[in-house]
Parts: structure tokens; sequence; C-alpha cells
């Protein structure tokens, strides 16, 4: 894996910089000697939990970046081994097939997907398990023609995975998901670019294109992670959003 200090000083420098700031801007803001800040963001200065805080702060990262950034930051004092990849119990196959509306198992940040139920398999032809979302987006002809809001979404994601992988996921699987994505034309554009906020992260949802009447339609989604036992996946279930 990735130091954890490399992808956080990266970070916050691409977000200093989209932000159109200086170093002595963002000083004044976060309330941190740009010395400081220069320190940080060439990774020979590991910042506290104070300075992340106000740092995220004044970039206004949104919190489940946020989040990861801490949890990069303490991962030296209590790192952990992650829980070891298990097939797919018949009893989570079972609960997402109890689902009416689309549901699957994902492992993020690179959104592989193991498990589906039909409604998913139907609303999301091709995106079945032994696939990952990005490539799925980026490669599959259908997702063009399911998800209405395409380059939205997609930047969405693969802007999460270029944040997110680095430090968590191990070095080699990224530049594999990397050199297959790269084959869209879009791939340079999307992968070095800050998508335009909103992001929709507190409540997302997806305009897809319903799979009989070709209507587009919002489907809620939710991610939701596996507390006992502990699991490598979420589930990524969704439902349809009341029409206004």
């Amino acid at each position: 894996m990735e130091d954890p200090h490399a992808p956080i000083a990266r970070y916050l420098r691409e977000r200093r910089e989209s932000l159109g700031l200086t170093r002595s801007g963002l000083s004044a803001v976060a309330g941190i000697s740009a010395g400081l800040i220069q320190k940080i963001e060439q990774g020979t200065r590991s910042p506290t939990l104070e300075a992340l805080t106000a740092l995220c702060d004044a970039l206004q990262i949104p919190e489940p970046f946020r989040d990861h950034l801490v949890s990069l930051s303490l991962a030296p004092r209590y790192d952990k081994p992650a829980p070891p990849r298990v097939p797919i119990p018949e009893t989570e196959q079972l609960l997402l097939d109890g689902f009416a509306y689309p549901a699957s198992l994902q492992s993020f940040p690179t959104f592989d997907v193991l498990a589906v139920n039909a409604p998913w398999a139907r609303q999301f032809p091709g995106l079945l398990p032994g696939t990952t979302l990005l490539e799925w987006m980026l490669l599959d002809p259908a997702a063009r023609r399911v998800v209405v809001e395409w380059e939205r979404q997609i930047h969405a994601s693969v802007y999460s995975f270029r944040v997110i992988g680095p430090g968590v996921v191990p070095q080699a699987r990224i530049d594999e998901l990397v050199a297959s994505c790269s084959r869209a034309p879009e791939w340079e554009r999307l992968w070095t670019t800050e998508p335009a906020p909103p992001y929709g992260i507190d409540s997302p949802e997806l305009l897809v294109r319903h799979v009989d009447t070709g209507e587009p339609i919002a489907l809620a989604l939710h991610n939701l992670d596996f507390g006992l036992p502990r699991r490598t996946w979420s589930l990524v279930a969704m439902v349809p959003k009341p029409a206004a």
C-alpha cells in the first residue's frame, strides 16, 4: 500500500489549487503558517489532527472525504489488518433477493460488483458480479443509455476513486483499473479534474431510464455497511423517489 501520508498531501494540494488559493491565502483562512502548509503538501510533515481539521474546514472538504483523510492520518497509530475477503454468504444473497428494487453488494472505493439481485440485473444490463461500476459506466454503451446524467455521475465516481483509493487500495489494483478505464476517450479529463459541487453525497440519488418504459425515474441511493459480522463490502440499495 502507498504511504498513507502521501495521498493526504496530494489531495490537500489539489484541493487548494482547485479553489484558486495560494498557500498564503489558505494560511489566512485556516490559521496555519504557510510554511507548515508547504511541508504538509510536500509530504515532509504529517499534519496533526487539529491542523488537518483546520485545513479541511478552510478547504470546504466534503464530509466523506474529510473522514477518509482523518482515517488515513490515524492509520499508522491504529493500523488493523482488513478482514479477509470471503465468498458471498448465501444469507446475503437472500438479503439482496428480498429487495423489490435494485440492490447489490459492492467493494469500495473500487466499485467492484460482488453480487446483485434480479431487479439490478434488469435495470443495469452488464453491471454484474465480476465487473466494476467505473468500467461499466465508461466502457459499456448500455450505461449511457440507462444513466440520464451520465457525465455528472461518472465524474463523481471517478473522483471518489481517485481521492479515496490511494492508501487504501493496492497500487497495482489502482493501476489496473486506470489502464482499463483509460480506453474511454473521456478518461483523462475525468481523472484529472474535480467535479462541480454539489457532489450529492448527503442525499445521493441516481436518475435512470426505467427498464420497461424508458421514462426517467429518480432512485434514492443507499450505501450501507455491515456491522456484525464485519464485511469488506457494502450493500447498495435503490428505491424510487416519489414524483414531485
